[in-house]
């Protein structure tokens, strides 16, 4: 079983099954490679398990053909690839819940259809970030989205939040997580007891929505170049 090693000033050993099904551990300086093939044995029917589970998340999640009939999520809804007549390049959802282009778009679709992401998600984060700031008391300079592939959103020691535009793939309720999560770091810069705890104040099933982000990844990974 092929691995990653990752040597820190930890004091046990941690296995991490990645979304891509890769094996990262983790272990503390000093100890043996034997012992660290002994603790993957014992934990090799999880490790299988895990890595079974997020290959087949990531044939559900294949990468788009832009296709006629293909769905598209916004916001955790299925919008089916609707193509149309056009020699000018439009996008938008319809009233009828399809992802609605052009011909012309097909010319460059993953251009086309990234852009109208961003621009779905700059209205539709900023909103629901000013929804949520309100219910819970916070309030935040300004927003921005940006292309983040590794961060769902950061938030800036000047109180600037930023968005990466994939979170509006997500369900509501992970992009709900993300943006409360960022919200609590304008009040609690770090990841302490303390903002674990305002966390569970104001999200309580914020642990399970924070490992369904994590092993769920890999949906965000839509589009290929043509």
């Amino acid at each position: 079983m092929k691995y990653k090693i990752i040597r820190s000033k930890r004091r046990t050993v941690a296995l991490q099954v990645n979304s891509d099904a890769t094996l990262t551990v983790r272990i503390p300086y000093g100890i043996s490679m034997e012992y660290v093939e002994r603790f993957i044995a014992d934990k090799r029917s999880w490790i299988e398990k895990k890595q079974e589970k997020f290959r087949t998340l990531g044939i559900k999640h294949k990468p788009k053909q832009f296709s006629e009939g293909e769905e598209f999520i916004f916001a955790g809804k299925p919008y089916p690839l609707e193509v149309v007549p056009g020699i000018a390049a439009r996008i938008s959802l319809s009233p009828d819940g399809k992802l609605r282009i052009t011909k012309k778009c097909l010319e460059a679709p993953k251009h086309y259809i990234e852009w109208f992401y961003k621009q779905y998600a700059k209205k539709h984060l900023t909103n629901r970030l000013a929804e949520l700031a309100r219910t819970f008391g916070y309030k935040c300079n300004s927003v921005k989205i940006n292309s983040a592939k590794t961060r769902w959103g950061s938030c800036s020691a000047k109180g600037n939040i930023n968005f990466s535009w994939k979170l509006v793939i997500l369900p509501s309720e992970m992009i709900d997580y993300v943006i409360v999560h960022e919200l609590v770091h304008l009040e609690i810069k770090d990841h302490s007891t303390r903002f674990y705890a305002r966390m569970s104040e104001l999200m309580p099933d914020h642990r399970q929505r924070e490992k369904w982000l994590k092993e769920n990844s890999a949906m965000t990974k839509i589009l290929i170049a043509r």
